[in-house]
């Protein structure tokens, strides 16, 4: 009886593996997210490397993603820049990006594997919502190492903040955002 029992019990493993969810958790040395901004006399990019979130791939294929980044940690090589950045957009007030995102891509059935989906994003910034459709490239490296890119663009004004000028010209009210981000299980 005690054989019969392990016998079924290995016969099902795989199965209850592959209706459990699988969780990730952002690999903070694999993952930056980028900002680049541009005024008419010049464009330049700030990086952060201090992403923290989440991922769970549901058995159904769906994905849940949590991220949020530190307003403080983004760095344009410009510590003025960056000073103004943080006062411009309150980041003593609102000192994270957050960012909730839903889509679907299943977990491979042989890896490496790499698909191309789009995901509803909901971004919390400067106290302000919005919510984007992201097109996003998930390489499943394994079952243990997902690699995402993600590219689009934010308004300034769509979030609420007045946007520095120089020489009495505003800057671009797009800014581009590039979030490459690894998770790991």
């Amino acid at each position: 009886m005690r054989t019969a029992t392990l016998v079924v019990l290995l016969a099902l493993a795989p199965v209850a593996r592959a209706q459990a969810p699988a969780d990730y958790v952002i690999d903070t040395k694999g993952s930056t997210v980028t900002y680049e901004a541009q005024h008419p006399a010049h464009k330049w990019k700030g990086v952060s490397r201090a992403a923290e979130g989440r991922a769970r791939v549901l058995p159904d294929g769906k994905v849940q993603v949590m991220v949020r980044v530190p307003v403080e940690s983004f760095d344009s090589d410009n510590s003025n820049r960056d000073a103004h950045m943080k006062e411009v957009v309150e980041a003593a007030r609102f000192g994270f990006i957050e960012v909730k995102a839903t889509g679907e891509a299943p977990l491979p059935a042989k890896f490496p594997a790499t698909v191309e989906k789009t995901f509803k994003a909901q971004v919390s910034f400067h106290g302000v919502q919005q919510v984007f459709d992201v097109p996003v490239k998930v390489s499943f490296e394994s079952d243990r190492r997902i690699l995402t890119e993600a590219h689009f663009a934010i308004s300034i004004d769509g979030f609420k903040l007045e946007r520095p000028s120089l020489m009495l010209v505003k800057m671009d009210d797009a800014v581009k955002i590039d979030a490459r981000l690894t998770f790991n299980r």
